[in-house]
């Protein structure tokens, strides 16, 4: 359920109560470029552990949104490359990554190691076909120490402005490399069972489909939601403790913008 949480965080990203006013930036969708906000909401994913206990949890951002730097709960951007409606901007960004667990996060994970959230430095790239289709990039690496592997991926944002709501749709693809694999879904041979058993991956391929709809109530106040489906790669999905490999999240947010 915490990767969920970080998860969502970098999609449901909010701001101004201004229909229109929404843009994507260091593969975020933000649309309150030079204030603050505050945002709490309720996010529910389905199982991503066999027997896992739970589902639902509360999400919390806060931050500021600059022309050039963005400072939240799901991390730090700074765009040292380019302007906004510039075809090409470049950004290096500093966040939390990873699967914390323990035994007490789902039944198959009783007896097992904890794995610890990490923290990674990336890049991103972001190509603005137009101002409402953006493709963004990423490419970042664990700094913690934690899973010592990398990560990158794509994503296609498509803004479309339907009267006094902005919906976004998105399609992605991501990799993850093995040492990823291996530290949050692999089982070494002290963690094995008859119900668990050893497992060791190869680098993942993971698929996404999903939406952010904003709906601003005022000039502070708006109602976002969001909707993700990620078909996970099969060495992550192959492992004994994966509950599936088509994985859902939906959630729902109110942000305060000043």
């Amino acid at each position: 359920m915490k990767k969920i949480l970080f998860t969502l965080a970098a999609l449901s990203t909010t701001g101004s109560a201004f229909a229109g006013d929404t843009y994507i930036r260091n593969g975020h969708v933000y649309n309150n470029e030079g204030g603050w906000m505050v945002e709490a909401g309720v996010v529910h994913g389905s199982d991503l552990f066999k027997d896992q206990k739970h589902n639902t949890a509360p999400l919390l951002n806060g931050g500021y949104h600059g022309d050039d730097f963005n400072a939240d709960l799901s991390g730090i951007n700074y765009r040292f490359l380019g302007n906004t409606n510039d075809v090409f901007n470049m950004s290096t960004y500093l966040t939390g990554s990873g699967v914390a667990r323990d035994g007490d996060t789902a039944g198959i994970l009783k007896g097992t190691d904890k794995r610890r959230f990490s923290v990674d430095m990336g890049l991103n790239a972001d190509f603005t076909i137009n101002k409402n289709n953006v493709i963004s990039t990423y490419v970042q690496h664990d700094i913690s120490g934690q899973y010592d592997g990398l990560q990158a991926g794509a994503t296609y944002f498509h803004i479309m402005n339907i009267g006094n709501v902005d919906l976004v749709p998105f399609a992605n693809v991501s990799y993850q490399s093995e040492e990823y694999v291996n530290h949050y879904f692999g089982v070494n041979q002290k963690e094995a069972t008859a119900q668990r058993k050893a497992y060791k991956a190869d680098s993942s391929v993971n698929y996404g489909l999903g939406y952010k709809l904003i709906m601003p109530i005022n000039d502070n106040w708006q109602v976002s939601q969001v909707t993700q489906y990620t078909r996970l790669g099969n060495d992550i999905s192959d492992s004994s403790i994966v509950d599936s490999a088509n994985q859902w999240l939906v959630g729902a947010t109110v942000a305060y913008s000043f």
